[in-house]
């Protein structure tokens, strides 16, 4: 047989394998001819790292300065047990990149990797889809864990991951890893700055779970308290297992409270309010505790004062059972589906009107991160994974669904902070 025809016919055969195989690496959602879609979290989406693929990539490597411009990656958890969350994730960004676009045809492909929410399948997500996927960038939605197993691939392979996590301080790892979030010290920031100039409150007092969240977030409470010219009275800790909380009120007013026994005997007399000695109280903590937590202050007579929270409260159970104890109450958040924003109302509006579901925070970063990359691969000189993170760094005030954006020099994201209040059984955006 003629050489030359032996030849050809072994590099189609050796093609022919590796796109076969390689399409079990991971799930590519391109451009199709479906019109506006069905949620596409109703999709079952394989896992990048299951071990399904078994040729040896030795001989295949694509170069990490070469890579595909016109794909991006995603580490998502989509199935296990944040499956709802990182498929909620997905079908933004597909909506970002208009994959399910009738009527313009997309150039954009995504490559959606499963991270089934666990450090080992986030650090095999992100080096399948650097070596073999060849994606410009990836974006990954990830829990502390996680970010930091992704935090350390990145650097391997020296690809730029942009993380939608709020653990703080993964960027100083390498300079290919950004974050997109409102970390907990810009939340504490605004919210601090907001109690000050607009409810005008200095003293400050604290009701903490004794965990690492908790004193966290009473560190960064005191520090930017202090820089307003605030003032911290108390900071009273407390068990995350415990339901009564008498001891701590008595230690945060530092009065003798009331007890219960006399006013379930029938002592109804109108009580004077405990007198207190700070104008607002700060509780970072879960919002069934901080529930449990300001009916018994109720309970106690303590009144006449602002009620500061945390993101953590942004649930759908916020205005449900026991939300007369919250009314007037202010926390920080990354997005609100009802906020005054054009550009808030403009993504919800269009986004309802795609999966007939109201997005909520994750939908919201996702879908502007897409939109971040997007902008910045328009530049058409971006060619390599270096080149790429010197653009995203240059992203200044872009205006999206979770306010403006821009990166500081440590690749942390600079955040617009929806300043939320419950007002009239009601949430709403105040600043």
């Amino acid at each position: 047989m003629n050489p030359s025809l032996i030849f050809a016919q072994t590099i189609i055969m050796a093609l022919v394998f590796l796109l076969v195989c390689g399409g079990r690496a991971a799930f590519a959602v391109e451009k199709t001819d479906r019109q506006m879609p069905q949620p596409i979290a109703k999709q079952k989406i394989p896992s990048a790292g299951t071990g399904q693929q078994k040729e040896n990539l030795t001989a295949f490597q694509y170069s990490s300065d070469l890579p595909d411009r016109n794909t991006i990656g995603c580490v998502l958890p989509l199935s296990g047990r944040y499956g709802d969350y990182g498929n909620k994730a997905l079908d933004a960004m597909l909506f970002a990149a208009g994959i399910f676009d009738g009527k313009n045809r997309t150039s954009w492909k995504i490559v959606a990797s499963d991270s089934r929410g666990l450090p080992e399948g986030a650090r095999n997500a992100v080096a399948q889809l650097a070596k073999k996927g060849n994606v410009m960038t990836i974006i990954a939605v990830a829990g502390t864990l996680e970010a930091f197993e992704i935090v350390q691939e990145a650097g391997k392979w020296k690809i730029p991951v942009i993380l939608i996590t709020p653990k703080d301080g993964l960027t100083k790892a390498n300079n290919y890893v950004f974050q997109h979030f409102l970390t907990p010290p810009q939340q504490i920031e605004a919210l601090v700055k907001y109690a000050v100039d607009d409810l005008n409150c200095a003293t400050f007092s604290i009701l903490y779970p004794q965990d690492d969240y908790g004193n966290e977030m009473v560190k960064l409470f005191r520090a930017q308290a202090g820089r307003v010219a605030g003032k911290v009275e108390n900071a009273i800790g407390y068990s995350k297992t415990q339901t009564d909380f008498t001891e701590e009120i008595k230690k945060v007013t530092r009065q003798e409270i009331g007890s219960a026994k006399e006013t379930i005997a029938g002592n109804t007399e109108n009580k004077a309010p405990v007198p207190l000695d700070f104008e607002a109280l700060f509780i970072p903590d879960s919002l069934q505790r901080v529930k449990m937590i300001v009916s018994q202050l109720a309970f106690y007579d303590v009144k006449n004062f602002k009620l500061l929270g945390t993101s953590f409260w942004n649930t759908p159970d916020l205005l449900r059972k026991d939300a007369e104890y919250l009314e007037g109450a202010v926390f920080a958040d990354s997005f609100f589906a009802n906020g005054f924003y054009p550009e808030t109302n403009d993504f919800v509006d269009i986004y309802y009107s795609a999966y007939s579901r109201e997005p909520d925070n994750i939908e919201a970063l996702s879908y502007d991160t897409m939109g971040m990359i997007i902008s910045v691969l328009e530049d058409k000189s971006i060619a390599t994974r270096e080149q790429f993170v010197a653009g995203f760094q240059q992203v200044k005030n872009y205006k999206g669904a979770t306010g403006n954006t821009s990166f500081s020099p440590d690749r942390v994201s600079q955040k617009t902070a929806f300043i939320l209040k419950v007002k009239d059984g009601k949430l709403e955006q105040v600043k």
